[in-house]
């Protein structure tokens, strides 16, 4: 915005310069005309100053929006594999409350249930409280080819 006060400046210079009488018409009529353009030229300039303010101020209402969605609106989604064509897929948890709700595979367009999906728990990823060693202390479940031969 520098560029238009320099301009208009540049342009009230010229004015004296021409030495135009501030008595006649055309003098006042050129001095008024200066005069407006120096003040929009003013005008112009305090707008960017606020509307830069005012962009800054709305980015961080945006970040705080943003957290607090991020807070209020979690969304809860189980990323399962498809119980038909075994595409991973993402649902919503709501979806598993109710064993009689129908989800849809986007990739097969496939129905099913929650019925029908295969749950397995994977303890790579269990904290060390959620870990249950009697799951492992079952030896029937487990083949021990090497004791047969």
């Amino acid at each position: 915005m520098y560029d238009l006060n320099e301009r208009v400046s540049y342009l009230q210079g010229l004015i004296d310069g021409l030495s135009i009488s501030d008595d006649s018409k055309e003098g006042k009529a050129i001095r008024v005309v200066a005069d407006i353009l120096e003040e929009i030229a003013y005008v112009i300039s305090d707008l960017i100053e606020v509307q830069k303010q005012l962009e800054e101020y709305i980015d961080c209402i945006d970040d705080d929006l943003a957290d607090l969605e991020d807070e209020v609106y979690v969304d809860d989604v189980v990323e399962i594999d498809c119980p038909k064509c075994g595409e991973p897929i993402e649902v919503d948890a709501i979806a598993f409350e109710d064993p009689d709700i129908t989800i849809i595979c986007p990739e097969c367009s496939e129905a099913f249930s929650s019925k029908d999906i295969d749950w397995v728990t994977c303890y790579c990823e269990l904290d060390d409280d959620e870990w249950d060693d009697d799951d492992w202390d079952d030896d029937d479940d487990w083949d021990d080819d090497d004791e047969d031969e």
